[in-house]
């Protein structure tokens, strides 16, 4: 007895390699979600560097953060019922439509005429991307064993990194070589990559019973909804419609909350409001560093391009360096955990609030010191989120597992839509856009960066708490 239990410690304990997860027995597992994880990082990443040249062309410089608004609005519905259309239909046929979903919002996107069917055209692909990202993180949790999901998160900061030196600078020079619409290709490209890679897959996932309920429409359109209000606030001039309306996506969400904690086919974890559960806690961590780092990236490139003059490829580049940074410090720790990991949790969310304070001052830094803070920044996701994320799973209770890693993406993408949206509303209110798409009131900085700061160190009183909870529970 003791013999094997040594045996099995020393098999957990074991260093999994990159190698052995790209090229080993989970090879298409790893493909599969490095794809998956591409198509959304480059979505994201060629998107924010096409929009101010958007902008420019089609107008409405209001509507800069519905690129991103628009976009969550169908991809936290899509997230959400991952893990039911998981379990009705399997793997294979939901990431096929998934994938079709996003060629064909992606072509929209490319052929748009107007500013409402850009946005719609975002929307639509909100809705496949969000399914993709949700099942990369269930097939994670579901398909790999603890000691091989560092390594596999490893593994999707490296796609981030290719994306992150990639994406940018192809957008701009796609944008500034032929137009911007020539930078919906790669992601056309990623798309049809994944849907032929998992229409060839032989092995088809096994359907899981469903008891029978179909699918929660009326939370989806809830949330969908509530999204939209967000959306709209932020495009608004008008500070008490849109606190109006940022009140009504809220209860909005509350009342979706509490429709799903008395489902049998539950969305998120029944506990979700409970910040007093450690894996609950951790979820909502993740999602506050979302919402603060959503508003700068909506503007940062508007910043760099207009403000100080440069082109659509060095706008991109810069404003990418956050994502750099988190893919770096991401690779460089997949191999650690222990002590190191715990004490990741706590200088991750310290980065954020450092790299935002200095931020708020950038009317008066030079390009490089903001450079130095973006990357800060950055750092701090990537020093611990991989962290954050294997110690949710782990202190979850074990019948929850698979909707709370199915809830991780979708929460983040519900904190950074109304960090998006706060980030637009108090952008405008400071003057974005009142004059003209070509004119940056210094205040709107100030107020973007600020409000982020204000929201990083709310980030690292949680983390504190968070980091408590997992000395004190019994080790997973």
């Amino acid at each position: 007895m003791q013999l094997a239990s040594d045996e099995t410690l020393r098999e957990v304990r074991r260093k999994v390699s990159w190698i052995e997860l790209l090229f080993g027995a989970k090879a298409r597992i790893t493909w599969t979600i490095s794809i998956g994880c591409a198509i959304h990082a480059f979505g994201w990443f060629l998107v924010s560097t096409i929009m101010p040249s958007v902008i420019l062309q089609l107008g409405k410089p209001q509507l800069l953060s519905w690129g991103t608004t628009a976009f969550l609005a169908l991809s936290i519905p899509g997230s959400a019922s991952a893990g039911y259309l998981k379990g009705r239909f399997g793997i294979r046929p939901v990431l096929m439509a998934a994938a079709a979903i996003v060629i064909v919002a992606t072509s929209l996107g490319l052929v748009a005429p107007n500013m409402t069917v850009f946005l719609l055209a975002r929307a639509i692909q909100g809705l496949g991307d969000g399914m993709v990202l949700a099942f990369c993180y269930i097939i994670v949790s579901e398909a790999m064993e603890p000691q091989e999901m560092n390594p596999a998160f490893g593994i999707l900061a490296v796609v981030w990194a290719v994306a992150t030196l990639i994406g940018p600078g192809l957008g701009g020079l796609l944008t500034d070589w032929f137009s911007w619409r020539m930078a919906f290709m790669p992601m056309l490209i990623l798309s049809a990559l994944l849907l032929v890679l998992v229409a060839t897959e032989r092995r088809m996932p096994r359907k899981v019973d469903s008891n029978g309920t179909g699918l929660p429409f009326g939370r989806l359109a809830t949330l969908a909804i509530a999204i939209g209000a967000v959306s709209v606030a932020g495009a608004g001039e008008t500070g008490i419609l849109a606190v109006v309306l940022l009140g009504v996506a809220l209860a909005l969400v509350l009342y979706c909350f509490h429709l799903d904690h008395h489902s049998a086919q539950r969305l998120f974890p029944r506990h979700l409001l409970s910040l007093r559960r450690t894996s609950i806690l951790g979820v909502w961590i993740l999602g506050f560093m979302f919402a603060s780092d959503s508003g700068p990236p909506i503007y940062m490139t508007y910043f760099i391009q207009v403000g100080h003059g440069t082109s659509v490829f060095f706008a991109g580049q810069f404003a990418a360096i956050t994502a750099l940074a988190w893919s770096v410090a991401a690779i460089a720790v997949s191999h650690r955990g222990g002590s190191f990991g715990r004490a990741m949790l706590l200088t991750g969310p310290a980065c954020l609030l450092a790299g935002f304070a200095a931020l708020f001052f950038w009317q008066h830094l030079p390009l490089a010191v903001s450079g130095i803070a973006m990357a800060v920044i950055g750092s701090g996701f990537g020093l611990s989120y991989a962290f954050f994320t294997e110690q949710i799973i782990a202190h979850a209770p074990e019948t929850e597992r698979d909707v709370t890693a199915g809830a991780i993406p979708t929460l983040e993408s519900t904190c950074a839509a109304f960090g998006a949206a706060i980030a637009g509303l108090l952008g405008n209110l400071a003057g974005f856009g009142g004059f003209g798409a070509r004119d940056i009131p210094p205040a709107v900085p100030m107020t973007v960066f600020g409000s982020s700061a204000l929201g990083a160190a709310f980030i690292l009183f949680c983390a504190w708490r968070f980091w408590r909870g997992i000395r004190a529970a019994p080790r997973p």
